[in-house]
């Protein structure tokens, strides 16, 4: 009778389990329904839940007027109102319903038009254009909203912010440095500019004093893409991730799966899940081309959550960091001889690792851990033996959320 009820819950938990979230053993990039139309340096942002993806780069042009719009809940994608002003590589901002498009390059020409687009009533209505004395053309202009401001850094020596309420420009103290194809983020109410300099500066507006500030130990690259999470700017960094601690002043990678190397890419946040919007392959040897690649259409996701980036990433005064092997617990068996772990997924799949007992140990103490509330999300396991292929190495993240149970056999050589 227990192993037909065994049985039967593997069966519901197998046709549960959405494409979304896994139908690997393994943390892994989700590939999601492919874009309409190929896309690189669009304006992107989020409401209700939904996302919006404006303008870019297509595969014969550096400029669209195209907006998209995609509904996670039903992995769709949905074409909108055209905007005013067709563009690439421009900046973008959310403001309740409304995302705000600024700068960008139309018609190989560098431009500085402003225009808004109102989700509910699917409506775009050109603004006053932004005062910069020179245009700064694609990827050169970075926005955030801090209060009932937008404000709008170009290249690095001119920077304005836009009174919501009164609907007026006004000049604000520039950072006076030398930036170019950089990011722009908000965090914790104060600007940050990220990327774009060799030096690895990161330039910090804070509105309440009026002033920025420089810090160190920033992220190196052009045509990158980032956001924040959990207080840190995560920088999906073709191959990894970089998370850039701003109290720290540091950066790091965590362990995170392989993906799509890529450039100039859309990205944002919902409920803990990364989403990643076309961009282009990443190719060292022939530098950026603003067009976007014909079959790059790719739309992927990852859950931070199971990724632990918290746990890679804690501040000053936090718990000290999970190590990478952790202690052995007072309920785990000794450590002589070897075991075959096998792992249940909840979608009924199985994955054997023939390991020594100091392993299988440290994935108990792991995940006994982790069903406390504390440590990743995932863990690495060590193929050893299994690996097979031209590989230096190779691994398994298994996620903590996707265990139905496990086994350990052990037996001695």
């Amino acid at each position: 009778m227990k192993k037909f009820i065994f049985i039967f819950m593997l069966l519901v938990l197998s046709f549960m389990h959405s494409k979304q979230i896994a139908n690997a053993t393994t943390l892994e990039w989700n590939k999601l329904s492919d874009l309409p139309e190929a896309r690189v340096g669009a304006s992107v942002g989020v409401v209700d839940g939904k996302i919006y993806l404006a303008g870019g780069g297509t595969p014969t042009s550096v400029y669209s007027n195209k907006t998209f719009m995609y509904d996670p809940s039903i992995d769709k994608w949905t074409e909108k109102k055209e905007m005013l002003s067709p563009r690439g590589g421009a900046a973008s901002v959310v403001v309740g319903s409304e995302i705000f498009v600024i700068g960008g390059v139309s018609e190989n020409k560098a431009y500085n038009k402003f225009e808004v687009y109102d989700t509910k009533a699917d409506k775009w209505t050109q603004l006053e254009d932004v005062p910069f004395k020179t245009l700064k053309g694609e990827y050169n202009v970075q926005a955030g909203l801090i209060g009932n401001k937008i404000y709008v850094l170009g290249g690095g020596n001119e920077f304005h912010s836009y009174n919501l309420e009164t609907k007026e420009w006004k000049t604000e103290n520039d950072p006076a440095a030398d930036i170019k194809f950089a990011n722009g983020v908000v965090m914790k109410d104060k600007f940050y500019v990220i990327s774009g300099n060799k030096k690895k500066l990161v330039y910090e507006f804070d509105p309440s004093t009026n002033k920025w500030t420089i810090k160190k130990n920033g992220i190196n690259g052009e045509y990158l893409f980032s956001t924040v999470y959990n207080g840190h700017i995560i920088f999906p960094l073709y191959n990894t991730f970089n998370v850039y601690n701003v109290e720290k002043e540091e950066s790091n990678r965590p362990i995170t799966p392989n993906g799509d190397s890529r450039l100039a890419a859309s990205t944002v946040i919902i409920n803990d899940t990364l989403y990643i919007i076309g961009g282009k392959e990443y190719n060292i040897n022939n530098g950026f081309n603003r067009l976007a690649n014909s079959n790059f259409k790719k739309v992927v996701s990852i859950s931070l959550k199971d990724l632990g980036l918290l746990n890679n990433t804690e501040t000053p005064g936090d718990k000290d960091p999970e190590p990478t092997t952790p202690p052995k617990d007072d309920n785990t068996t000794d450590e002589d001889g070897d075991a075959l772990l096998i792992i249940t997924m909840v979608n009924g799949l199985q994955k054997e690792y023939d390991l020594s007992m100091k392993e299988v140990n440290a994935f108990l103490s792991w995940y006994k851990k982790r069903d406390a509330g504390e440590g990743p999300g995932f863990y690495e396991i060590d193929e050893h033996d299994n690996n097979k292929g031209p590989f230096e190495s190779k691994k398994d993240y298994v996620v903590f959320n996707n265990i139905l149970m496990f086994e350990v056999n052990k037996y001695k050589k």
